[in-house]
């Protein structure tokens, strides 16, 4: 993104992603690759990597989502969280 006001007419969420155990930080290495993802944790619980990212409409999140990040071997499940209201 290059100005602010791209920033502010994104749609950002959060992804949950579940890895294949083992192979977390393969995954957070794949992440930091892509512009999309504009940060990430690896945390304990259900899930192994929480990642905060940003795309230009729906349509490039659920691109995203559905080809970039299920099309991983390694992921084994994600969860999408849009957000309603930027803080």
């Amino acid at each position: 993104m290059t100005s602010s006001n791209a920033q502010t007419n994104s749609i950002k969420a959060y992804v949950l992603l579940n890895t294949v155990i083992g192979k977390t930080t393969l995954v957070a290495k794949l992440l930091s690759d892509m512009p999309e993802i504009k940060r990430y944790d690896i945390i304990m619980g259900p899930y192994d990597i929480i990642a905060e990212v940003e795309a230009d409409s729906h349509d490039a999140l659920s691109n995203l989502v559905l080809h970039k990040l299920q099309s991983i071997d390694a992921i084994k499940h994600t969860m999408t969280c849009p957000v309603l209201k930027k803080n």
